[in-house]
């Protein structure tokens, strides 16, 4: 026959194979975000476990008719035992910060405005509670100047004394602390 290929399949195996990547591709552009939209949509909504946005399909039916919305949690591992922690805020509460609040948010997130707070931070959540072991970490300075950048994280509530000479950080700030370096990264 001219034109034929001896490899060429039989029409009915391409239509079947025509078939198959027509339902693959459909499969694919459902799971695919539409364009600007930033959201990945499924079949099955309540099927967490292919649904990206879980955690929103949630934060939606908790919120109700509100105008909006942010919840933060997390799973941590800390040196006492694991952290669950949940909380969440609507938007306008965050928009709309009165000057008291505003002033605590702001001596908050200025205490974690150190590179030297920040490493002491992480070394608390990793496991290392005593100041004097604290001060011997590389780049941290003297046990003074640790003892100040601790009061600094301990006055803006990172960090709280833990016995003699030594410091945690609160089971309620673990997963904020966690989140706020997360939002930085």
């Amino acid at each position: 026959m001219p034109g034929k290929r001896p490899l060429d399949p039989p029409p009915a195996e391409l239509a079947e194979r025509l078939r198959e990547v027509e339902a693959r591709l459909t499969a694919l552009e459902e799971r695919t975000p539409s364009t600007g939209t930033g959201k990945m949509e499924s079949n099955d909504r309540k099927d967490t476990k292919h649904n990206r946005f879980w955690v929103l399909e949630g934060l939606r039916e908790q919120l109700g008719g509100t105008s909006g919305g942010l919840i933060y949690s997390g799973i941590a591992p800390t040196a006492s035992g694991p952290v669950e922690w949940q909380y969440g805020h609507t938007a306008e509460e965050i928009l709309e910060l009165d000057d008291d609040h505003a002033a605590i948010v702001a001596d908050r997130l200025a205490a974690l405005g150190s590179p030297i707070r920040l490493q002491l931070m992480l070394a608390v959540l990793g496991g290392t509670t005593s100041v004097a072991d604290l001060s011997t970490l590389e780049s941290m300075g003297t046990t003074g100047q640790v003892y100040h950048h601790v009061r600094i994280l301990t006055a803006a509530g990172w960090l709280r004394p833990a016995g003699r000479g030594a410091v945690q950080v609160p089971p309620d700030r673990v997963v904020p602390a966690m989140l706020a370096l997360a939002a930085a990264l």
